[in-house]
């Protein structure tokens, strides 16, 4: 249904302030003007679609993503031109051409962007102009100046001026130089008047000069004369200027009809525009006060979370200005009544709940949290401060029920209630009952009803009627100050004593005043005291506690980065000192090969130097399989907690601790009540020895032996390979790895079979394969030659290599 919502409640809630804020982060003329108008959807379905234009537009200004809205000009005046018959001004023109091309842009980008589909199906609206831009660009700059080529006559004409205008300058030239007019003139140089050109001569001189007089200084001593010898070119100078203004003029009107025979299409495209360009404003201010999204939800739930008022926010300058309060109404509960000190805050959050009914209903986001919700009201009414009227013959108590009357007879489900200080002004005891007669009545009606008061009775009537919550506003007893926040489920304290005598009324008042307050009163006023600081020590508690467990999840956190880093730091570690040794095992390999191909030859046996390599060999593959068993993660039983010998360990052991991620260092104990002390980094903690699983390491080696590794290595010498070895080594489907595996334990086989070549077959494939194999026969040791075979035996897919000296 449409929305209902006074002037005067749009003027207390001061929305006006927030639809300046609004306008300021408009780009264009017309969406400023919009943003003072009215932008509440007019269904619920329409203020859907608004919040989420306003989360769409705030994802393109998150990315980046420049729209150019800045580059549209208002079409308004032109428009209102072309419907009078009126030549438009050639700047108007420019502008329309600048616009309707940031439209056809703004249509063939956004219009295809996944990640804003409603802004997309918007913009892909815009009606197609290009032709018509591309139409007015042909006669006008976009500086606004009618083109020299706008049409051919123009062009000629402009040309006839331009040579006309060097006539006539050359002859004023010839004058001044001329002796006989040189000593009549007031000054040597040449000017214009009317549009003519003229010498400044003497007036006792003018008789001198032949000529049209067309103009006398203010002093009357200068005579400006058009010569006699420029008349004829200057007459025809101005004549062909005034047919280059008309045929201007015939272009503009020209022009004129093509755009306003595209009219509808023209205003069609500033109104998407500033529709676009209203969506944008939305999302920058949301930016600028750190605003949110709030979900949107059909019963009367009210549910926001850190709320702030919103003009305290642009006042400050910072997003989230002012106290953020949690503001919490669930659906049995339709009632708010707020209590508290005055100067506490209570009207601040009042109009921050009625703005941010407002924001929703205009598809604006809230300043609050994320996780808040809100139904989208179909009326507001807010009664806030003095409504007296003299000219109505009013009070302020008898405009305010009049208004009251008004908002109880037209309060609806769907609406919202803001009473600031209800039944205030009467005797106490008669103002409270109607008040409370009156929230009855609004929240039968299925309103929903935000009230703030400092009556007992309302507050008695929250803690006595499900439907209505009780609220308080802070007040800090030793600053005697409030402190602008709010806390639902408890009344406040009004604290008039109180804030008497933070104003300085003398403090015999005071007392008096205090003494006049009835048993009741003051019973009642210390019990709400007493919740109220209660309250406050278990917040200031419930911090300490929130503030304990976030550092614990930081220290937690930056250990575990610590162990991830050491863990990297470990596994490079032995990465290179893996490298190193299979560096140092294959040249030990290698000097293997070279003395068995020596042997082969036919050299001097030289039986030392082959030991001394073959016991190199051993040495390296012993230490390799070493390092990797004394580096590899071992498995470990649980131990049982009662093997542990606790007389014998030593401060600086590490243990297993139940519970505990990663290993502790022992600190101190067992004590005698069985606990100890234990560290991880610069973190201690006691903890009770029960809690230990396993000792990893101890310095004095007493309190958890380990027994030593023990590496069996065993190495098998194989004879070589008989001598009718197979000449061909078949790689064809294999990993470069495999393949090189293969082959050199190939050739390793050849050469010890004393065969003169080797076939390697790899194929052709990507030429990956036979590139490694052909490379690595370029070093092998024993290769004295490798070729191509030919093309009968498989050409470029098979590698044939000599072995030999």
């Amino acid at each position: 249904m449409a929305f209902r919502c006074e002037d005067t409640t749009l003027e207390r809630l001061e929305w006006g302030r927030l639809l300046r804020a609004l306008a300021d982060c408009a780009a264009t003329a017309r969406g400023r003007d919009a943003c003072q108008g009215d932008l509440f959807g007019a269904t619920h379905a329409t203020v859907r679609e608004l919040c989420s234009e306003t989360i769409e537009a705030r994802r393109l200004l998150d990315a980046g993503t420049s729209l150019r809205l800045h580059e549209i000009d208002d079409t308004r005046p032109l428009l209102a031109s072309l419907a009078l018959g009126k030549a438009p001004a050639p700047q108007s023109l420019a502008g329309l051409a600048r616009t309707l091309r940031t439209s056809e842009a703004l249509r063939r980008s956004l219009g295809r962007d996944e990640r804003v589909p409603r802004l997309a199906d918007l913009v892909s609206t815009l009606p197609e102009l290009a032709r018509l831009a591309a139409r007015i660009e042909s006669v006008v700059t976009p500086e606004g100046e009618i083109r020299e080529d706008a049409s051919p006559e123009l062009r000629r004409l402009r040309r006839r001026a331009r040579d006309l205008e060097t006539e006539v300058e050359r002859r004023m030239t010839a004058l001044l130089r001329h002796p006989d007019v040189q000593r009549d003139l007031q000054d040597s140089y040449a000017t214009s008047r009317n549009d003519r050109p003229v010498l400044p001569v003497r007036a006792d001189a003018r008789r001198r000069i032949r000529g049209i007089v067309h103009d006398f200084s203010a002093s009357g001593t200068t005579v400006f004369i058009e010569p006699e010898s420029v008349i004829d070119a200057g007459n025809r100078l101005r004549m062909t200027r005034r047919e280059v203004e008309h045929e201007v003029e015939r272009i503009l009107r020209e022009l004129a009809e093509t755009c306003q025979s595209h009219g509808d299409e023209i205003e069609a495209v500033s109104a998407t525009l500033e529709h676009v360009d209203l969506a944008m404003a939305r999302a920058r201010l949301a930016i600028r006060l750190g605003a949110n999204p709030v979900e949107l939800v059909d019963s009367g739930s009210i549910q926001l979370r850190a709320l702030a008022h919103p003009l305290l926010a642009i006042e400050a300058g910072l997003p989230g200005g002012g106290v953020p309060n949690d503001v919490c109404l669930e659906t049995e509960a339709r009632g708010l009544v707020i209590s508290g000190p005055n100067a506490g805050g209570k009207t601040v959050i009042a109009k921050a709940i009625g703005l941010a009914a407002l924001c929703v209903r205009a598809g604006m986001q809230v300043l609050c949290a994320e996780d808040s919700r809100m139904p989208i009201f179909d009326a507001v009414f807010a009664d806030i401060g003095d409504a007296q009227d003299l000219r109505s013959g009013l009070s302020t108590f008898s405009a305010r029920m009049a208004h009251l009357a008004q908002i109880v007879s037209e309060a609806e489900p769907a609406t919202l209630v803001i009473l600031d200080e209800v039944g205030e002004g009467t005797e106490p005891s008669e103002g409270a009952a109607l008040a409370q007669a009156a929230l009855e009545a609004l929240v039968d009606r299925g309103a929903s009803v935000i009230a703030t008061t400092h009556f007992t009775r309302l507050k008695e009537l929250a803690g006595e009627d499900a439907r209505f919550v009780n609220a308080c506003a802070e007040f800090d007893p030793e600053e005697l100050a409030p402190t602008y926040r709010i806390t639902v489920g408890v009344p406040g304290v009004s604290g008039a004593v109180w804030v008497a005598q933070r104003m300085g009324v003398p403090e015999a008042v005071v007392a008096r005043a205090s003494g006049l307050l009835d048993g009741e009163e003051r019973k009642l006023e210390a019990l709400t005291q007493s919740l109220s600081e209660l309250r406050q020590e278990l917040e200031a508690e419930r911090e300490q506690a929130r503030r304990a467990r976030d550092e614990s999840a930081a220290l937690r956190d930056e250990y575990s980065e610590r162990i991830e880093q050491l863990r990297c730091e470990r596994e490079r570690a032995l990465d290179a000192m893996r490298s190193e040794l299979e560096g140092a095992y294959a040249s030990a390999r290698e000097e293997i090969a070279d003395v068995v191909r020596r042997l082969q030859r036919g050299g001097t046996p030289d039986g030392k130097e082959a030991n001394r390599a073959h016991e190199a060999l051993l040495e390296l593959r012993t230490r390799i399989e070493r390092s990797e068993a004394e580096h590899r993660p071992q498995r470990r039983a649980p131990m049982r907690r009662g093997e542990v010998q606790w007389e014998h360990l030593e401060p600086g052991a590490r243990l297993e601790v139940e519970g505990m991620s990663g290993p502790m260092v022992l600190v101190e104990g067992p004590d005698r009540r069985g606990r100890i002390v234990v560290r991880k980094g610069s973190a201690r903690m006691t903890l009770d020895k029960q809690r230990v699983r396993a000792v990893l390491h101890d310095p004095s080696g007493s309190g958890s032996p380990r027994q030593p590794e023990r590496i069996r290595v065993e190495v098998q010498q194989t004879s070589p390979e008989p001598v009718g070895l197979s000449p061909e080594c078949d790689l064809r489907g294999m990993r470069v790895d495999e393949a090189l595996d293969r082959a050199e334990a190939h050739l390793s086989q050849g050469l010890g079979a004393g065969v003169a070549s080797l076939t390697f077959i790899h194929g052709h494939g990507t030429g990956a394969l036979r590139s490694a194999i052909r490379e690595w026969l370029r070093a092998a040791p024993g290769v004295t030659d490798f070729a191509p075979a030919p093309q009968s035996l498989g050409g470029d897919g098979v590698t044939i290599a000599t072995l030999g000296g």
